[in-house]
């Protein structure tokens, strides 16, 4: 029994092995499958996933950096459907030195001063800098073109290096450094100042990238441990609503003006009445974009059509008269006997000539530039109506234009219980206004009493994603329809039959408005300096642009009827050709 309990064990015995081998095999075979796919998993990040962080810590550190950098987003203008850069990246090179590897300063110095360009004084101070053994790293030139570089790398210099850098290029000149902006430092970082520039710095600078990673003591990356690569995201492309063709017109010929009258300051502004959309804008004096740091006076850099508010004198008697119409208190053929003059508390208000003219109708005030007339109207519907409408019609209030540096200019005298405030503002003095605010608000006599919010840029195209169009606002209907009519006739009028007679386009009906202020002077009251000003609107039975002049301290002429007028008449005459629009007569 004994013997056959221990044959019985020893037969179950060798029947388990088989048993017991296949589970060992199994587990192995799970295990070397397990790991391959683990091998095949990590092979897989490494390549695939994590490419662009091992692609980057590939590269030299110099690399990795400039993967890390956005590139700043592109301004356009449409053409003929195509995209067309006024403002894109260039590329060029910083030189630099490693003076702890460079074996002879003096043999470097004369090496490179002639492919460089450098001066002497630039060569004498970069030598002792050379010459520090122990200094990492020193920057020699800035905008250095590749075939400088390739001249520089044929001389296999040790210690002497380059890296890409990317600058702003302006590809248009003249079409308006105020426009533009341009790009600076601020705390050794590069940042968009004023203009398109300043305003969507952010948008058109994207966002950089990032790298993290463990280094060694050598502060080499390590590959093994915490690591992150996140790449640099590029700028917002902006697609303006400037027409190039218009522009170079109105800067060209703004500045024949400007020097022709060797006025202080001259400026533009053409706006499509419809929209609000900016056609054209520049400014006298102007600066070049690329060559900021040549401009000697900061204030330059600042757009006047929009920065530098003034007292407008007589364009604003056709807000007076708009405001009085709409209120149903008087109408172009309402008579007042004009004097010459208005007392008020104390101060003796008086037309331009000093003269007293009879018997006038409303639509001779704005002919023949009345003050008094104006007052009449003013007074006709009292001090808070009228301060109403002229808040209504976007004074004293920021456009909204995408231009930095705007500013909303002071209707505040208005707020004041003294009448003589609101009588003075009736003709274009006491308060300040920007070119911009009053184009807007001749656009708004041009579009059936509607205020559009003035925009320049039309599309924004941002990487990765759809477009963003920019649709056209309505602020608000300081005016009717009705009376948006009446005073473009009266208008009309003005540049048929009046003093402004020189802004006429022979064959068509323009509406416009000149004005000739005073300047404040320092010690109160006002100067002998003036600034012209002229504001119309084309062709009135279906206004397509906004026409806003401003020309400061012209010299030796008295009247903006005789300066500005013209250069009102040659932009319509152009903008009427330009957008081939059939004579009206």
């Amino acid at each position: 029994m004994k013997q056959h309990a221990i044959a019985v064990a020893k037969s179950k015995f060798e029947t388990d092995q088989p048993a017991l081998g296949t589970g060992r095999i199994t587990a192995l075979t799970v295990f070397i499958f397990v790991f391959a796919a683990v091998i095949v998993l990590r092979l897989f990040s490494l390549q695939v996933l994590q490419h662009p962080y091992y692609e980057a810590l590939a590269s030299d550190s110099q690399e990795v950096y400039r993967n890390l950098l956005p590139s700043r987003g592109s301004i356009y203008v449409r053409e003929d459907g195509d995209l067309h850069p006024l403002v894109t990246n260039r590329d060029y090179y910083l030189v630099y030195a490693e003076p702890s590897k460079i074996e002879s300063p003096s043999n470097v110095i004369d090496s490179i001063t002639s492919i460089l360009g450098l001066t002497e004084e630039e060569w004498k101070a970069l030598l002792p800098k050379l010459s520090k053994a122990d200094d990492p790293y020193e920057p020699i030139k800035q905008k250095v073109s590749q075939q400088q570089v390739d001249q520089i790398k044929a001389l296999g210099l040790a210690g002497i290096g380059w890296t890409p850098e990317s600058y702003r290029y302006y590809p248009e000149k003249n079409l308006g450094g105020h426009l533009f902006g341009y790009v600076g430092f601020t705390d050794d970082h590069r940042v968009g100042l004023y203009g398109l520039e300043g305003y969507f710095n952010e948008e058109l600078s994207g966002s950089s990238g990032l790298l993290k990673s463990v280094k060694d003591a050598f502060g080499a990356l390590i590959t093994i441990g915490p690591r992150q690569l996140e790449p640099a995201q590029d700028g917002t492309d902006l697609v303006l609503t400037i027409d190039r063709r218009i522009q170079f017109y109105a800067c060209e010929r703004l500045k024949h003006f400007y020097e022709y009258f060797g006025a202080e300051k001259g400026s533009v502004v053409i706006l499509e009445p419809t929209t609000g959309a900016v056609l054209a804008m520049c400014a006298y004096p102007d600066f070049d974009p690329e060559k900021y740091g040549e401009v000697k006076d900061i204030n330059i850099f600042n757009n006047p059509a929009i920065f530098h508010p003034y007292e407008p004198g007589s364009v604003f008697k056709s807000i007076t008269m708009a405001a009085a119409i709409n209120e149903g208190k008087i109408t172009p053929t309402t008579t007042y006997e004009d004097t010459g003059e208005v007392k008020v508390a104390g101060y003796t208000l008086r037309n331009f000539d000093n003269q007293a003219h009879g018997v006038q109708t409303m639509t001779a005030v704005l002919q023949q530039s009345l003050n008094t007339g104006a007052i009449f109207a003013a007074e006709s519907i009292g001090r808070k109506t009228f301060r109403d409408y002229v808040k209504r019609f976007g004074f004293g209030e920021l456009t909204g234009i995408e231009l930095d540096t705007e500013v909303a200019g002071n209707i505040s005298p208005l707020d004041k219980d003294a009448d003589v405030f609101y009588m003075t503002a009736s003709y274009g003095h006491g308060l300040t206004t920007t070119l911009l605010q009053l184009a807007a608000a001749y656009g708004a006599v041009a579009n059936g009493g509607w205020l559009m919010q003035p925009y320049i840029v039309a599309e924004k195209i941002i990487p990765g994603k759809e477009p963003i169009i920019t649709e056209s606002k309505k602020i608000r209907q300081p005016i009717s329809e009705r009376t948006a009519t009446i005073i473009t006739g009266m208008l009309t009028s003005v540049v048929e039959d009046s003093y402004d007679r020189k802004a006429k386009v022979e064959g068509y009906y323009l509406a416009a408005k000149t004005g000739t202020a005073l300047i404040p002077g320092a010690s109160g009251g006002y100067s002998n300096q003036t600034i012209h000003s002229v504001m119309g609107f084309g062709p009135i039975s279906n206004p397509r642009f906004v026409i806003a002049i401003r020309l400061d301290k012209p010299q030796g002429v008295r009247f903006a009827s005789d300066t500005i007028t013209p250069l009102f008449s040659q932009i319509a005459s152009y903008l009427l050709d330009y957008y081939q629009i059939p004579p009206d007569y």
